[in-house]
């Protein structure tokens, strides 16, 4: 095992890679909680047409996600006194434990269910009914439907337009032997991190581990989805909605280069200047926050995600003037490299640091930050150091090219 500590943020931590492939990386916390995410490097972004000469329907990652922690094993878990759930992004599904208790356990049983196919048609089935009424439920919400509209939007070909959860009409094209054979394909040992952070000494922690079977895999033969997106135009610029909701919804969407561009010209420091953006343009950005007061407009979500080549943030208001905000929107981020001072900056990296101090803090937090960053090859705690010596200079060379990336606007006109 090797022991890793960049000093700043006190949280060293230890990783090692087993002989079944499966890495491990143990963070240690003197406190009661124990907890630990087991993240398989695959999401819901559409890598392959086929697996296996069977066709992948679009959703297969969230409904296998689902089948191997359904809620009943939840409600089960939790009588055991373990919190468990699951979330899934474009490159990554993670499942999540915390306990006050035997923590071993819980992983154990996970692991074997990600190991083995542990559902059949039946579940399958309930699974599909059940979603059903979740799936009609997101599809009625004014914030998910500006928000989706908006990719379409901004995307011509890429996967990235469809998010990763289906909708009901997605959800019948999936079946038992596609699940199967994405989770033989991608639920395997080199595909599969554990994230642990607890009290017990590093060589029970990896003692533990040892004891857990993960089985291997046989290969199997891919077919990639293959796409050529336009970056430097939108599908859409605009886009109206009429909607019988009580407000309105704009969503205003902005999509990036793509990731071989981005990386050919600042390397691995986006990554570390996307951990900074939003808060630095929006949410902690007085002036932006303040005009909306102005504007009787509220933000009240905002995405900034990763999928294959692909990135884009979506900043979604409520809104009684769609023009007036829309006009603000342009005018700001025409000029956004003039809107954040050095002063300004600084602080925010301060603000950054201390808040990443206490994240690392709890087991649970750490897990979880350690295991966000980790699709990018990038360890949590290195990346808060790099956020603090971005240069001023570097950043705003970052935002005068921002300013030009493409943009797009999707807004849901409420009822009358």
């Amino acid at each position: 095992m090797v022991k890793h500590d960049y000093g700043h943020l006190n949280c060293p931590f230890y990783q090692e890679t087993l002989d079944n492939k499966v890495t491990v990386y143990f963070i240690p916390k003197k406190t009661e909680l124990k907890s630990a995410t087991i993240y398989i490097g695959q999401g819901g972004f559409l890598h392959s047409k086929e697996i296996a000469s069977s066709k992948i329907p679009f959703g297969t990652a969230y409904y296998l996600m689902n089948l191997i922690l359904p809620q009943k094993l939840q409600e089960e878990m939790k009588q055991e006194g373990v919190l468990a759930h699951a979330d899934l992004d474009y490159s990554y599904v993670r499942y999540n434990i915390n306990t006050l208790g035997d923590l071993y356990s819980p992983l154990s049983k996970l692991l074997n269910r990600i190991s083995n196919v542990c559902y059949d048609k039946a579940d399958v089935d309930a699974l599909k009914e059940k979603e059903k009424i979740t799936a009609r439920v997101r599809e009625n919400n004014p914030v998910l439907i500006s928000q989706q509209e908006c990719l379409d939007n901004l995307y011509f070909s890429s996967p990235i337009r469809y998010g990763f959860v289906p909708s009901v009409e997605d959800g019948i094209r999936i079946h038992q032997g596609a699940l199967k054979k994405y989770q033989e394909t991608y639920y395997v040992p080199s595909n599969i991190v554990l994230f642990i952070s607890c009290s017990d000494d590093v060589e029970k922690v990896f003692e533990e581990v040892k004891k857990m079977k993960i089985l291997s895999k046989l290969e199997t033969k891919e077919t990639p989805f293959v796409y050529e997106e336009i970056y430097d135009k939108v599908n859409h610029e605009y886009k109206e909605i009429p909607s019988s909701f009580p407000h309105s919804y704009l969503t205003y969407g902005i999509k990036f280069p793509s990731r071989a561009i981005i990386y050919d010209t600042y390397g691995e420091l986006p990554f570390a200047i996307y951990e900074i953006l939003v808060d630095s343009i929006c949410k902690q950005n007085k002036e932006f926050m303040n005009q909306l007061v102005n504007l009787r407009a509220n933000l009240i979500d905002t995405k900034l995600k990763e999928g294959g080549e692909d990135t884009f943030l979506l900043l979604t208001f409520q809104t009684e003037d769609e023009i007036a905000l829309i006009q603000y929107l342009t005018q700001y981020f025409s000029t956004l490299d003039k809107r954040i001072d050095n002063a300004s900056f600084k602080q925010l990296q301060e603000l950054t640091f201390a808040k990443a101090v206490k994240e690392l803090s709890m087991p649970n937090h750490a897990v979880d930050a350690f295991s966000r960053t980790y699709p990018n090859h990038v360890i949590y705690s290195s990346l808060i150091d790099h956020v603090n010596h971005i240069n001023y200079g570097t950043y705003r060379r970052f935002l005068l090219e921002f300013k030009s990336f493409k943009k797009a606007v999707c807004y849901i006109r409420k009822g009358h």
